[in-house]
């Protein structure tokens, strides 16, 4: 049976292995960096204090088999009404394509909305075709473009 949970600090060592599996653009500070086990713990017990940011993971008969960043921001457009920002999803290969992301996606939209957020937001690579189909299912439209800069 799935679960959908707030990451422990138990978990740290899985979501780094999750993340070894996400494709994404290594950028040169990144290269520069090798943190350890207490580096990772530091920045999870930071995340854990920030009100507005929560790790979320996908369990799957007891085995961390997902997990996704969900941040929200207070605003001043939209008569005041926060925002929400999804970041980091990922889903171990074995377990893709069998509702884990889904589940994530549609817990998090539902913490946006329950907190009064205004919209939910999300970046996804150009060429993820299969993840944006999963988007468009769930109601998100593609409807501005993303830019980075990464150090």
């Amino acid at each position: 049976m799935r679960h959908i949970r707030l990451a422990t600090e138990e978990d740290i060592p899985r979501i780094i292995e999750l993340y070894d599996e996400l494709t994404i653009t290594t950028s040169q500070v990144e290269k520069s960096r090798s943190p350890s086990p207490d580096d990772y713990k530091r920045v999870f017990a930071e995340i854990r204090s920030d009100k507005r940011q929560e790790l979320l993971v996908a369990e799957d008969q007891g085995e961390v088999v997902g997990t996704l960043v969900f941040l929200m921001a207070p605003n001043l457009s939209h008569n005041g009404t926060p925002w929400a920002f999804l970041e980091n999803l990922i889903v171990t290969e074995k377990h893709r394509r069998k509702g884990v992301a889904r589940s994530l996606l549609e817990y998090a939209v539902g913490r946006a909305r329950d907190a009064g957020c205004h919209k939910v937001q999300l970046c996804s690579g150009r060429t993820r075709e299969e993840a944006h189909q999963l988007y468009r299912s769930l109601g998100f439209e593609a409807s501005a473009y993303g830019f980075r800069l990464y150090f």
